[in-house]
């Protein structure tokens, strides 16, 4: 601990150097890491100490490396006890020169100071316990420039050749649960992927290990949160079939960062098609016209070609169309499958029963009465001599046309019309133009974008053989 009978001497970072003592620190800490433990070599005896790295900023433009040294018990109570965005007073710590070149530096966050700082039993660190609100601001302000980011994209496409690290603007499209995960060295860690989109790609996948931030992402809300990552690392799942990243000891996260690409990110988002019904609906939108579309293929070549293309590393346009000649093998309008969507008539989500749930709708906080809106969702399976092909999608316009009534009045239909309806398609042969369309690397979604009873002629003549 520091001798309090001397007077201590406040400074800001910018006017550090390796000749002050007795000094004292007010910052924000933007960035932690796990403290780790290890056998101190030098005691006679079984003894444990620890070492607990953290990021602290008292300007926009100023900010150091803390390296944090003492009893294993003494520095995990530390990292327990101060988290980020705390604002906090460094006593009396050892300034050190920097040496870029140094390993220590490769595992550290990127900061501006050309020194970083030691605690140790003859320093301190306590919460400030004077006016925290002027530094709050401090963590809207990145580490890195913001132009520098990587677009998703380009980090699908060119994965395999990135060997540094990257860094990532990206705005949250979904949140996974916290798992637990035993590593090799029997030590209980918990990862969190969250997965985020941009203008470039609906989905990229980071695995974040980090309590801290794990712990941060709590309050991530889709569409309306903005994350800067700073120094990725990015590699290949092969149970993902996709590239994803995950957090370095180098990484900083700045939520909703200042910043005019964040702005215009976040505009975006607002109305950006994250979920896979609106990305498919979306390109839906660019194709041609369905009677364009003459590929005929089997069952089978749309499976193998599928197959072929889940195994490719780049994700560039998988995306085909075909004209397949196949029996409806199941169409169920009148059980329990799903045959509609309702969403709200204002804002387009989802809705169960009558009303929004939307927090941000203004049909929820105005009282507002607007008429949901039904559209047709039917799950449809294809079969021909080669194979079937399940769960394809048959949406919107393309079955109210094939059908001849709205998705509005088949709500109000009975189960004996929708029944002669199903009778129409059902084990008949069709020929069913159809798109193969990729999101985010996974499995495709088959989309059915025209369907109609086959001429006979036209089979005998086109039917592939396999």
């Amino acid at each position: 601990m520091n001798d309090t009978s001397v007077a201590l001497q406040k400074v800001n970072l910018r006017r550090l150097h390796p000749y002050l003592d007795n000094i004292l620190i007010v910052g924000i800490i933007i960035g932690k890491q796990r403290p780790r433990k290890f056998l101190d070599k030098k005691s006679s005896v079984e003894v444990y100490r620890g070492v607990w790295n953290f990021t602290l900023r008292d300007s926009p433009q100023d900010y150091i490396n803390i390296t944090y040294w003492g009893p294993s018990e003494v520095i995990f109570q530390a990292n327990e006890k101060f988290r980020t965005g705390d604002v906090v007073e460094i006593i009396n710590p050892k300034i050190n020169v920097r040496i870029l070149n140094d390993t220590s530096e490769q595992f550290r966050p990127m900061v501006t100071s050309p020194y970083n700082l030691t605690l140790n039993e003859k320093s301190s660190i306590v919460h400030h316990a004077g006016m925290s609100v002027d530094y709050l601001p401090l963590l809207k302000f990145p580490t890195k420039p913001i132009a520098g980011f990587l677009p998703l994209r380009d980090i699908h496409n060119s994965g395999a050749s990135i060997k540094d690290f990257i860094d990532v603007l990206a705005v949250v499209r979904g949140l996974g649960q916290v798992r637990t995960i035993t590593s090799k060295t029997n030590e209980i860690m918990l990862v969190r992927t969250v997965e985020v989109f941009d203008h470039t790609c609906p989905s990229l996948k980071i695995d974040i290990w980090d309590p801290d931030i794990i712990n941060r992402s709590e309050k991530w809300t889709p569409r309306f949160t903005a994350l800067f990552f700073t120094d990725l690392i990015v590699l290949w799942s092969n149970f993902q079939r996709q590239f994803i990243a995950k957090v370095s000891n180098r990484t900083i996260v700045t939520e909703n960062p200042e910043g005019k690409e964040v702005q215009l990110l976040l505009d975006y988002a607002k109305d950006a098609p994250i979920e896979t019904f609106e990305i498919v609906d979306q390109f839906l939108t660019t194709l041609p016209d369905p009677s364009t579309i003459r590929d005929i293929m089997s069952v089978k070549q749309i499976q193998d070609k599928i197959n072929a293309s889940l195994q490719e590393v780049r994700s560039g346009s998988k995306q085909f169309t075909a004209l397949l000649f196949a029996f409806v093998s199941n169409l169920d309008l009148d059980g329990l499958s799903q045959t509609l969507m309702i969403t709200c008539g204002k804002c387009k989500m989802p809705i169960k029963g009558s009303l929004c749930e939307n927090s941000e709708c203004s049909t929820v906080y105005e009282n507002e009465v607007i008429d949901p809106e039904f559209k047709f969702d039917i799950k449809i399976t294809l079969s021909d001599h080669t194979g079937t092909l399940t769960n394809c999608r048959f949406r919107g316009e393309v079955v109210e046309q094939a059908l001849s009534c709205t998705a509005r009045d088949f709500s109000n239909m009975s189960d004996d019309e929708k029944s002669m309806l199903k009778w129409k398609y059902l084990m008949e042969r069709c020929a069913v133009h159809i798109a193969v369309i990729f999101v985010g690397n996974q499995y495709p979604v088959v989309s059915v974008v025209n369907i109609r009873l086959a001429d006979p002629v036209e089979v005998g003549r086109s039917l592939p053989v396999y």
